[in-house]
């Protein structure tokens, strides 16, 4: 058995120095953290002192940021619906001041002279209320909508013309919700509430190149493409539809099917499908609608032998780049121009041949006078509005059919008699009694019934009628707009018409003050314009009736102003919802940034009186450190000596 020797081992002075310096520097490091933490008021100054935590307060950084800019929006939209509130109290104030003068003005003991001053009253509150709708807030017009750098209701021709927009600015209130922070002044004061709209439909043919986006198809949902299947009584196949970008890729895609021997083509405004003599055609859905919207869907039956499936008609839409020569199928539209008077304003619009619908909106448009021109909204017929409020729009002819083959003429012989005079209708004595005279220019009369008459062609053959061939004929304008009389007797007086027991109807006629009249020819005023409805409007109404005495006028002009007065006071309820909507968020914003910084103050601030103790005790380490250094390290000649 052998015996070890016990190893014995020395540690070295220069082990221990760096022993020694190694936690005295480890100890200092722990200190410096602390002070730094002490200094700053944070446990984490860099990412690196705690990665995990210091990944989640920038998370949390990040939302809060998020929710400073959508409270930002909604302090930005809290100032300006508040202004918009308030501005809308002004404004029902003014309106109630208007409506309770429309009431005092009306009674047989209120004087003219009365009625002329209360005019004037009525004029400032006009002028007050065009400048509430001109009002800036920073920088902007409230209700001007998304155009909110421009005025928008500016007094011209008469009138006062809405330049601003319909459409409303939003703010984001969070990642999914935007409310508006615009009140719309057309909505507000009303604006493009009145116009005509084309009463016929002038859908342009179909071709080629129609697009099956533009065609409404003939349930009015649209072309769903589609497979469709296609017999010929012995041959049937598939044809798939969904590829096709117009009408020409659908007769395209048929024809290159190769169903015996039918062959697609338009035809109107319709597909016709055509086969032999010993043919029998039938087409049907696969899964879709593409045969039904069409029009070319038969079911099993087929069109019969030897008989062409004809389409029906997928009333294809107007759009901007369709040519005038186009609509109505085809037959195109007269040329010959159209008259629109608005106000104190009338142009002539015309067109060439070659013109696409673009050109003639934007012919009307530029005109300046205060309409918007449009296509309606089924994209059957054209739509003119009168923009500007307190004037009349009249759209005539100007010697042809223009305005008539476009239906959008605002009196002619087929309109009907409620419907002039802004929808008063004409006041007729009733049944057989006479409404008014005709007194011819040899000095003859004859009187006119109009107790069954229900249009303007009724009163044209009523007259017609009454004269029993005695030299004047009632016939409608062929230029402008008005029923016109003319005296054939050859006579030295003067053709006249005078009412007779009460009766109005003269005058809502147009014929008691004619826009024109000669020896032998009366041309009625125009009865059948169209004003926008709207505070405007019914405040310049009130004006006029208080001017010119008038209590019917008057008494409209007030129910008209109250009807006003409801639609501003229900917007600014709905205003008022909005800011609580905003204050009800910006509450719950508080709450959560609370919450969301009491934990990033959790993670990331010192403990004060944990870091204190802990800088304490690396202090007392260290000065023990140093000692026990010093100790162990107080060396002399023998340790050196070996």
């Amino acid at each position: 058995m052998s015996i070890l020797p016990i190893g014995l081992s020395r540690v070295s002075n220069l082990m221990q120095a760096s022993l020694v310096q190694q936690s005295v520097s480890d100890t200092q490091t722990q200190m410096l953290q602390v002070e730094q933490e002490l200094s700053t008021g944070k446990q984490i100054n860099t990412p690196s002192d705690n990665p995990a935590a210091a990944a989640t307060i920038e998370q949390l950084n990040n939302t809060l940021a998020q929710r400073t800019a959508y409270s930002n929006n909604m302090n930005s939209a809290t100032s300006q619906l508040g202004e918009a509130d308030s501005t809308l109290g002004d404004l029902t104030n003014l309106l109630q001041q208007a409506q309770e003068i429309a009431s005092a003005n009306v009674g047989s003991d209120v004087t003219s002279d009365q009625r002329a001053s209360a005019a004037a009253i009525v004029q400032s509150i006009y002028d007050q209320v065009l400048s509430i709708g001109n009002k800036t807030f920073n920088n902007m017009y409230l209700f001007a909508g998304d155009a909110g750098a421009s005025a928008p209701f500016v007094a011209t021709n008469g009138g006062v013309l809405f330049q601003g927009s319909p459409t409303t600015l939003t703010n984001a209130a969070d990642a999914s919700t935007y409310l508006a922070y615009q009140v719309s002044g057309a909505e507000v004061f009303g604006s493009l509430a009145s116009g005509v709209t084309g009463n016929t439909d002038i859908s342009p043919q179909l071709t080629a190149q129609t697009r099956l986006s533009d065609i409404s198809g003939t349930s009015n949902d649209g072309i769903r493409l589609g497979s469709i299947q296609i017999s010929d009584g012995s041959v049937t196949k598939v044809v798939d539809l969904s590829s096709a970008q117009s009408i020409g890729d659908v007769v395209r895609l048929i024809n290159q099917a190769g169903v015996g021997s039918v062959t697609a083509s338009i035809s109107g405004q319709g597909l016709t499908l055509t086969g032999s003599t010993t043919e029998n055609i039938s087409v049907q859905d696969v899964g879709g609608t593409a045969a039904a919207d069409l029009g070319i869907a038969t079911g099993s039956g087929g069109a019969g032998v030897g008989t062409p499936l004809v389409g029906a008609d997928m009333n294809p839409r107007i759009t901007a780049l369709t040519r005038m020569s186009d609509l109505r199928n085809g037959t195109g539209i007269d040329n010959t121009g159209l008259i629109i008077s608005n106000g104190a304003t009338s142009k002539t619009i015309t067109w060439s041949a070659t013109s696409s619908v673009q050109d003639v909106l934007n012919a009307i448009n530029g005109a300046g006078l205060g309409v918007k021109a449009q296509i309606n909204a089924s994209g059957t017929g054209l739509q003119i509005l009168n923009a500007t409020q307190g004037t009349s729009m009249s759209i005539a002819e100007n010697g042809g059919q223009t305005a008539t083959e476009l239906g959008i003429r605002t009196f002619s012989s087929s309109t009907l008699l409620s419907q002039l005079n802004g929808g008063k209708g004409v006041q007729v004595a009733g049944g057989s009694t006479a409404d008014f005279q005709i007194t011819r220019a040899d000095g003859t009369t004859f009187t006119v019934s109009l107790g069954s008459a229900k249009s303007v062609q009724d009163v044209i053959d009523a007259i017609n009628a009454a004269d029993g061939g005695g030299g004047v004929t009632a016939s409608f304008s062929t230029t402008g707009n008005g029923i016109v009389l003319t005296d054939a007797t050859g006579g030295s007086g003067k053709l006249s018409v005078s009412a007779l027991n009460n009766s109005t109807a003269a005058a809502d006629l147009g014929l008691e003050s004619p826009l024109v009249t000669v020896s032998n020819a009366i041309t009625g005023a125009d009865v059948g314009s169209v004003q926008s409805t709207g505070i405007f409007s019914n405040l310049q109404a009130l004006i006029n009736g208080l001017n010119s005495n008038d209590q019917d006028e008057i008494t409209t002009a007030g129910g008209g102003i109250q009807a006003d007065i409801s639609r501003v006071t229900q917007v600014r309820g709905q205003t008022g919802a909005v800011e609580q909507e905003l204050s009800n968020r910006q509450d719950q914003i508080t709450q959560e940034n609370t919450a969301t910084q009491t934990l990033i103050s959790q993670l990331q601030d010192t403990d004060m009186t944990t870091a204190i103790t802990q800088y304490q005790t690396l202090q007392t380490a260290l000065q023990a450190s140093l000692q026990t250094a010093a100790q162990s390290l107080s060396l002399s000649l023998l340790d050196f000596l070996a």
